[in-house]
C-alpha cells in the first residue's frame, strides 16, 4: 500500500507499509495450516493392506503314512507362519512406541511456532515505529539533509542523525529478517513433525491390520496340522519326535547371557509344544528363547526371523553353549545350543522341549549375544 507525503522541505515522498510487505516476502508455511487437524490425522486408518492368501488345505490322506508325510511339511508351513505372525506383533509394538514419540514431538513444535510470531510481531512493530519516525521526521535522504539545514554545521548534525538512524533501521529490517526465518522454520519443524506422526500411525494401522491377517493364516495351517496328526498312531507318533537325544557330557558352565540362558531353557525341558506359546507351561520355538534370554536379563524380538538379526553372526564349527541356532531360510525355527552337536529347542507340536542333535541340512545359521 502506497500514500503520497510531504517533506518539511515541500518535496513529496512514498510511504511504504513495511507490515504488509514483509508479510506478503515472508508467508506462513503449509505446515502451519495442517496443525489444527493433528488429531484427525494421527488417529486415522489406513486402508487394508493386501495379504497373501493362506496356503491350500492339503488333500486328505488315505492312510497313516501318507498323513505324516504332509504332517511334516504342513508343519513347516505352519510353523513359518507362525514365525511371521510373531515378527506382525513385533512390528506392532514399534510402530506403537514411533507413534507415541512424534505425537509428544508435535505439541512443541506447534509451541516454537507461536513462540516465533510472537517475537515475529514485536519485532515488526519496533521496525513500523522506527520507520514511522523517519517518515514523520523527514530524515530521508542526504538531499532532504541539505535543504532542510540552516547552516554547514546544521547539515552536518543532520548528517550524522541519519547515519545513526539508516545503521539502525538496517540492524532492525536484519533482526526482523532473522525472525521471520526462524518462524518459518519453526513452520516447517511443525508440518514435518504432523506428517511424521502420520506416517507413523498409518504404518502402525497397518501393522495391526498385517497381524490379524499373518494370525489367520497360521491358524488355518495349525489346524491342518494337527488334524493330520491325529491321524497317526502313538507309535508314528513316536518316531516322528525322534528320541530325546540327552544333555552333552557334563553341566553347564561358563558366564555370559547366552549360558545363562541355556541353564534357564534346561529348566523347561519336558514342557509342551504350543503354537505361539511363551511359557511357562507351554513353548513353541521363539517362545522359549524368548523366555530363556529374558530370564538372563535380554530382551529378544518375539519371532525366530527377528531373533536371527541380533549379536553376532557364528559359523556352524565356531558355535558354543548360549548360541541362538536357526534352521531355515528365512529363519522359521531356533534353539539355544548346548555343546557337543546339540541343542535345547520346542521342536513341534506334539513334542515337548527336549534336546536334539543339530541339524547340519537346515542349519541356516547362529548368533552370539
Amino acid at each position: 500500500m502506497v500514500s503520497p507525503r510531504r517533506t518539511p522541505s515541500g518535496r513529496r515522498i512514498r510511504r511504504i507499509e513495511f507490515r504488509s510487505m514483509l508479510r506478503r516476502r515472508c508467508a506462513p508455511s503449509a505446515g502451519a495450516l495442517v496443525l489444527a487437524s493433528l488429531l484427525a490425522l494421527v488417529v486415522g486408518v489406513a486402508p487394508a493392506s493386501a495379504q497373501s492368501p493362506p496356503p491350500p488345505p492339503p488333500p486328505p490322506p488315505t492312510n497313516a503314512a501318507e498323513a505324516a508325510a504332509q504332517l511334516n511339511q504342513v508343519q513347516h508351513d505352519a510353523e513359518a507362519l507362525t514365525e511371521q505372525w510373531h515378527a506382525a506383533q513385533d512390528t506392532v509394538t514399534a510402530r506403537q512406541a514411533e507413534l507415541q514419540t512424534l505425537q509428544a514431538a508435535v505439541a512443541p513444535a506447534k509451541a516454537a511456532v507461536d513462540a516465533a510470531k510472537a517475537n515475529e510481531e514485536q519485532y515488526r512493530r519496533q521496525v513500523d515505529a522506527l520507520a514511522m519516525g523517519t517518515f514523520e521526521s523527514g530524515n530521508l535522504d542526504q538531499f532532504n539533509a541539505l535543504l532542510a539545514s540552516g547552516s554547514p554545521q546544521d547539515f552536518l548534525d543532520q548528517m550524522s542523525a541519519l547515519e545513526t538512524l539508516s545503521a539502525d533501521y538496517k540492524d532492525a529490517l536484519a533482526q526482523l529478517q532473522a525472525v521471520v526465518d526462524q518462524t518459518a522454520k519453526a513452520q516447517s519443524d511443525a508440518g514435518d513433525a504432523v506428517a511424521r506422526a502420520q506416517a507413523a500411525a498409518d504404518e502402525a494401522a497397518k501393522a495391526e491390520q498385517d497381524v490379524a491377517g499373518r494370525k489367520r493364516d497360521a491358524e488355518t495351517r495349525i489346524n491342518d496340522a494337527e488334524q493330520l496328526l491325529k491321524r497317526l498312531s502313538p507309535q508314528q507318533r513316536r518316531d516322528r519326535n525322534g528320541p530325546d537325544v540327552g544333555a552333552p557330557s557334563g553341566s553347564i558352565t561358563g558366564t555370559g547371557v547366552g549360558v545363562e540362558a541355556l541353564r534357564a531353557a534346561a529348566t523347561q525341558l519336558g514342557k509342551p509344544y504350543k503354537w505361539g506359546a511363551t511359557g511357562p507351561s507351554s513353548f513353541d520355538c521363539s517362545g522359549l528363547t524368548s523366555w530363556s534370554f529374558k530370564q538372563a536379563g535380554v530382551t529378544l524380538p518375539r519371532s525366530s526371523f527377528q531373533q536371527a538379526r541380533v549379536g553376532s553372526s557364528v559359523s556352524w564349527d565356531n558355535m558354543r553353549p548360549g548360541d541362538l541356532v536357526f534352521y531355515y531360510s528365512p529363519p522359521s525355527h531356533v534353539g539355544i545350543y548346548a555343546g557337543g552337536g546339540k541343542m535345547i529347542d520346542a521342536p513341534q507340536t506334539g513334542d515337548v522341549v527336549k534336546y536334539q542333535t543339530v541339524s547340519s541340512s537346515a542349519f541356516s545359521g547362529a548368533r552370539r549375544l
